[in-house]
């Protein structure tokens, strides 16, 4: 082997371990693009879920309730985010959430991520967090655009195998992480205080 094959030889090992042992922030972004699911394993909270208190999940008032709680502290989060970071929300409480995912949203040439919820019915409640930044008047829409999307997620997991963590990362934004962190103490005080009692 050449002298000039074997330097570069140990230059891709030394990029190579610094990718995966440093603190690399895109790391995740190159190494997911390799090995699905990586990047969000690494860096999404555990649990992701929380099982917080159950909504009237069959009340589609509930939906705007649930989404009007934690509109502010989404307020820095981009469209997927904000998708997953509702998504997130409502089904810790309780709601059957999935995500939808269109190519090319309404003509627009520009993909985009939304919610259906479902009720034990069967029907659908379309939930676009992101309403206004792809021109709606609604985060409920009545737009029939909205009922066609290219793929459903069932959740996050089906969503970063899909479209990739980097862009569903939530929990990177100090607000809306902020909401699951109280969640979680509130989780622990509950269950201090069930096992004082018992």
């Amino acid at each position: 082997m050449a002298r000039w094959q074997i330097i570069v030889v140990a230059a891709l090992a030394l990029a190579g371990a610094y990718i995966l042992l440093d603190g690399y922030d895109r790391k995740g972004e190159i190494l997911g693009a390799i090995i699905p699911g990586y990047y969000f394993s690494r860096d999404m909270p555990d649990p992701y879920y929380l099982e917080l208190k159950p909504a009237d999940v069959h009340n589609p008032d509930d939906v705007i309730r649930y989404a009007g709680s934690i509109m502010g502290r989404a307020s820095d989060l981009d469209i997927f985010e904000r998708a997953a970071y509702y998504e997130w929300y409502f089904k810790s409480h309780g709601f059957d959430v999935s995500f939808a995912y269109d190519e090319d949203f309404a003509g627009t040439g520009k993909d985009h991520l939304w919610l259906l919820v479902k009720n034990q019915k069967g029907e659908v409640i379309e939930v676009d967090p992101s309403f206004s930044a792809v021109g709606g008047r609604s985060m409920v829409p009545l737009d029939p655009v909205y009922t066609r999307y290219d793929r459903e997620f069932i959740d996050i997991f089906e969503a970063i195998d899909g479209l990739g963590a980097h862009r569903l990362a939530w929990w990177k934004d100090e607000k809306a992480s902020m909401v699951r962190e109280e969640n979680v103490l509130l989780l622990e005080k509950e269950r201090a205080q069930r096992m004082a009692e018992a």
